[in-house]
């Protein structure tokens, strides 16, 4: 092979690749540089939750698509202050009759010995022969050094003529302030004893939180359902960290209680399975095979201690519960 033909052969070798160079670089490179990958984000994610920050609203000269500025960083709202306890109690006194008569001492000595600082009680008299006239929550209050609200369900003309009218319903004592409180009817049937939502806001270390207490309907299912429904409705919409208890006459499985837990319309969580002694059982007091009494709390408090004791008197157990009321999320 001449010289001259050498030379065309190197020539045209080098345009091939000056043209496979130019294949090359043009897709990955404009004529002002290297561009922005078609895949980057248009949004960064910072340690924290993603954020989207501003863009750009000037075209850029070079014709690179805007990037996105990281934004602020949101930082967790974070609990402040140390937790503060309480101890609650749900009692069914049965009027404070046991089988050799009224026996209110005996009553307020078995709330005492749980040192509580609220108690739920259900089936109280006011001024009803057979508890003598008694204002029965007046009295066990002034026992225990606590204050007291009585919500009526049923009232009665006397038995007698000159009886006062006679009440009987639920009521909360308390040694913490009490700062409002309201009685709700419940839904009820003819022939069926009036129920009723009792709810006392109090203050906890200057925090206000919320107490209810109720007695519901013993005989029939969906009647009592319905009461629960309702009553869960009202606890649903209440700002202020939440305690329920009371007499439910209901199984800890059953539609009733389904409903008092239904995460669509309220916080409210049955602490028992995670901290209770036992099963819980509450009736017959001697002998119990079903729980009916409750305590029942939001994700505002931590419980602790869950419990029950044998009466003297009642044909309920008592339940205790100690709680501590979480501090308050601040965000920043």
């Amino acid at each position: 092979m001449s010289q001259r033909t050498h030379g065309l052969v190197a020539l045209l070798a080098t345009g091939v690749l000056v043209v496979l160079l130019l294949a090359w670089w043009a897709p990955a490179h404009g004529p002002g540089g290297p561009t922005a990958s078609p895949t980057l984000p248009t949004e960064t994610v910072a340690s924290g939750p993603m954020t989207s920050g501003p863009t750009s609203s000037a075209p850029d000269p070079t014709g690179r698509p805007p990037v996105v500025v990281p934004g602020a960083t949101i930082t967790p709202c974070q609990r402040t202050g140390e937790p503060v306890p309480l101890t609650v109690i749900t009692f069914n006194i049965h009027s404070a009759i046991g089988h050799d008569g009224l026996r209110l001492e005996q009553i307020a000595g078995e709330v005492a010995a749980a040192e509580p600082d609220v108690v739920l009680l259900q089936e109280v008299d006011n001024g009803r022969l057979r508890s003598r006239f008694v204002d029965e929550a007046a009295y066990l209050a002034g026992l225990l050094g606590m204050d007291h609200v009585f919500a009526s369900n049923v009232e009665r003309n006397g038995l007698r003529a000159g009886d006062p009218v006679s009440e009987y319903g639920t009521a909360v004592l308390t040694r913490l302030p009490v700062e409002s409180w309201t009685h709700t009817t419940l839904p009820n049937a003819p022939g069926r004893q009036p129920r009723g939502l009792q709810h006392l806001v109090l203050r906890l270390e200057g925090r206000p939180i919320s107490i209810y207490n109720a007695h519901l309907d013993h005989t029939t299912p969906r009647l009592r359902q319905e009461q629960m429904r309702l009553a869960r409705d009202i606890i649903g919409v209440d700002g202020d960290p939440v305690i329920f208890g009371g007499d439910f006459n209901a199984s800890p499985g059953g539609a009733t209680l389904r409903l008092a837990l239904d995460p669509a319309h309220t916080d409210l969580v049955d602490p028992w399975p995670l901290v209770g002694d036992g099963e819980g059982l509450t009736v017959p007091n001697g002998s119990p095979r079903s729980r009916i009494d409750y305590l029942l709390a939001d994700d505002s408090w931590r419980p602790t201690v869950m419990a029950t004791w044998q009466s003297a008197v009642s044909d309920h157990r008592g339940v205790v519960g100690r709680f501590l009321l979480r501090s308050p999320r601040v965000c920043r």
